[in-house]
């Protein structure tokens, strides 16, 4: 089995990816989780990086694309979620050439669908663990403990790209890079909308039920 879950920023794609993941027991391909570890230990390709993810702007595919081809051979047999990627028209045809040269294909791609107010409310609040990455929204997932993890105890912290002008340039991104997809997937006959508002638990379920009636093995 092998699943996209895409959507603007801010919709829940990494909360619910998560779980997804656990659910289905299939390993989690999230380009941003690989970048920011990157960007954190300062490696060349996180430097590259770390400007283009502070603008909020795309990564280029240059310094993203080399780690699919052996992500998919390392974990084809395990199933796959892919969380946010591809993020545009052109990887989306290369992800699918890389598929198609394994004997894979995508099964289904999720469109996370959600208000651009409501949106924008999520991103302002929403922290990050910078140990373990647990994500946390300080009005609907706030965690325990007030900027503190759950689970490391280790202060959270905000990302540098969740500012008003920041998301405003990210969702026009958004619309002009990967909005698009959804164009695509329409064409391969795998593409399905689901709708992100309600609680953690009531997306989750939206999400289950639909690759569920696609008759998708775990």
């Amino acid at each position: 089995m092998i699943l996209m879950l895409f959507g603007p920023p801010g919709v829940g794609k990494g909360t619910q990816a998560n779980r997804l993941t656990q659910y289905y027991r299939c390993e989690k391909f999230s380009m941003g989780d690989i970048l920011r570890e990157e960007v954190a230990i300062q490696s060349e390709s996180g430097k590259k990086a770390e400007s283009h993810m502070i603008q909020g702007v795309l990564v280029p595919d240059t310094l993203i694309f080399e780690i699919v081809d052996s992500f998919l051979i390392e974990n084809k047999a395990n199933g796959i979620l892919f969380d946010g990627f591809p993020r545009n028209l052109n990887q989306a045809i290369n992800l699918n050439t890389s598929l198609s040269r394994l004997n894979l294909r995508l099964n289904l791609a999720l469109e996370m669908d959600l208000d651009e107010r409501e949106i924008s409310a999520r991103l302002l609040n929403r922290r990050y663990c910078p140990v373990c990455n647990r994500l946390y929204n300080l009005v609907s997932n706030p965690p325990r403990k007030d900027e503190v993890c759950d689970q490391c105890k280790k202060p959270l912290i905000k990302r540098e790209d969740d500012t008003e002008t920041v998301i405003q340039k990210r969702m026009q991104v958004y619309q002009e890079e990967t909005a698009p997809l959804t164009k695509y997937y329409k064409s391969l006959n795998c593409y399905q909308k689901v709708p992100a508002i309600g609680s953690e638990d009531d997306v989750f379920n939206n999400i289950v039920q639909v690759i569920n009636a696609h008759n998708l093995k775990k």
